[in-house]
């Protein structure tokens, strides 16, 4: 049977470049350019499939990062010379780094003249615009009456822009807060200002709470952003090819626990009404859509256990819907109350995003304690998915955990027969990297945790302890 070809190529294309990178797609590739990779020694693959011939698909990512992070080192600083306690440059930064930070307040600076000036012109047009479509002429055609509507939409425009350049941070704020110079998804640069480490965000909370002076707050925080611990020793990629696996298993654990979907969504909705997210509610991971593909943060997260049963658990769903959108609502309104929260928290984990770059975030925790997540579960150490990620040392630094009787003899091993030696000896042991095993500890032992727990699946009513607190 002849077969079609254009139903071929995009299974072959997808085929071929699932281990490189799109750059016509790619937020660092766009920022970069292909061409500077290529001067920097980088290897591109043109797609032979693609109408235009500047498609092309990159195949160090390690290269294209470096490119990145030296370009927006100046932007770093520029940044730095504003007088933040700490600048850092992440390309890949996620919703969910940021969520680990809180804001530092800020505060309205007074308008420069030529600012006054410009607010008071673009004001006083605002006005007459608004007198002029309020008058009801009716010699005024309808292109007339949308050119007015379109030139008040865009000085409003300008006038929240104005509104909020006058918002600032105090030169005590940028004392002990700090800055991520990042990119958007289009490449574009982004700086996040005015972020706070939990750690100072609660010796601030404290001291106010405390009525300490402003200097007594400006010292605490200082004190407590030095004390912040160090970036941890695994790369990037690896923690976010961990978190992935993270994100999965808390995805699925959700899931099965409408209740905690139902505050963790809540807690969500009512930190951004009414609060006015201003981030005093708990950092859970949860978005208003799904999270990107997470199968691109490592080649592993494709046999995930937890994606699998998550995707099983969607599709069953699936099945029990209309496709007619127009009839959704009805069966859903007709569905009986303890069903309806059972869909709700399939949705709400569709939409957990806790990826990282950063192995000691605790991004994660909040949601990990709710639902009891124990990523012995669903996650085996592996040579591809971990050990011929992270250095020699550090493999035998962690073996006498789950082979104590191997010793120093490891280390006699090349890394590759290291890291597929690793693996069969952590194999059953329930042997968990330290961005893992530190969210196992109340789960091994605290009782206070497995009192939230045992009250949030079926005790008193209201919500967790864990997102109460």
């Amino acid at each position: 049977m002849r077969r079609n070809g254009s139903a071929i190529r995009p299974a072959l294309r997808e085929h071929l470049t699932e281990r490189e990178i799109d750059a016509a797609r790619d937020p660092l590739a766009r920022f970069v350019g292909v061409d500077a990779y290529e001067q920097a020694g980088g290897v591109v693959r043109r797609d032979l499939f693609a109408d235009d011939p500047n498609d092309a698909f990159l195949s160090d990512p390690t290269l294209l990062e470096t490119l990145a992070r030296d370009r927006l080192a100046d932007v770093a600083e520029s940044v730095r010379a504003e007088g933040w306690a700490w600048v850092d440059v992440a390309p890949r930064t996620t919703h969910a780094d940021l969520q680990t930070f809180r804001r530092a307040p800020r505060e309205r600076r007074e308008a420069k003249a030529a600012e006054a000036k410009r607010i008071a012109k673009l004001e006083a047009r605002a006005q007459a615009i608004a007198a002029q479509l309020d008058a009801e002429d009716e010699d005024m055609d309808e292109a007339a009456a949308q050119a007015l509507y379109d030139e008040h939409d865009r000085i409003s425009a300008a006038l929240d822009a104005i509104a909020e350049s006058l918002q600032t941070y105090s030169a005590k704020v940028r004392a002990f807060a700090g800055a991520i110079v990042t990119l958007n998804a289009q490449g574009e640069v982004v700086v996040h200002r005015g972020l706070l480490q939990e750690n100072v965000a609660k010796v601030l909370r404290t001291l106010e709470q405390d009525g300490g002076s402003a200097e007594d707050v400006a010292d605490a925080a200082r004190a407590a952003s030095a004390a912040a611990p160090a970036k941890g020793g695994i790369s990037e990629a690896l923690a976010r090819r961990l978190s992935a696996h993270r994100t999965a298993a808390l995805q699925i654990e959700l899931a099965r626990k409408p209740h905690v979907a139902l505050a963790a969504l809540v807690c969500e909705l009512a930190g951004n009404i009414l609060l006015d997210g201003d981030g005093r509610s708990l950092p859970l991971g949860i978005r208003a859509s799904e999270p990107a593909d997470l199968t691109r943060h490592g080649d592993d997260l494709a046999q995930s256990e937890a994606l699998c049963a998550l995707g099983d658990l969607r599709e069953r769903w699936r099945q029990r819907l209309p496709e007619d959108g127009d009839a959704l609502f009805g069966v859903l309104l007709a569905m009986p109350a303890e069903q309806l929260t059972e869909l709700l928290a399939v949705c709400v984990a569709a939409t957990v995003d806790v990826v990282t770059s950063r192995e000691s975030s605790d991004n994660a925790d909040v949601l990990a304690r709710a639902v009891g997540l124990d990523m012995r579960a669903w996650w085996t150490a592996t040579a591809a998915g971990y050990f011929k990620h992270v250095p020699k040392a550090a493999i035998v630094a962690a073996a006498p955990q789950f082979a104590p009787d191997y010793g120093a003899r490891l280390s006699l091993l090349k890394k590759d027969e290291l890291a597929a030696k690793a693996e069969r000896l952590a194999a059953g042991t329930g042997w968990l990297p330290p961005m893992f095993a530190r969210q196992t500890a109340w789960i091994d032992s605290p009782p206070q945790e497995a009192d939230a727990e045992a009250t949030a699946d079926g005790g008193q009513e209201g919500p967790p302890q864990a997102l109460a607190a």
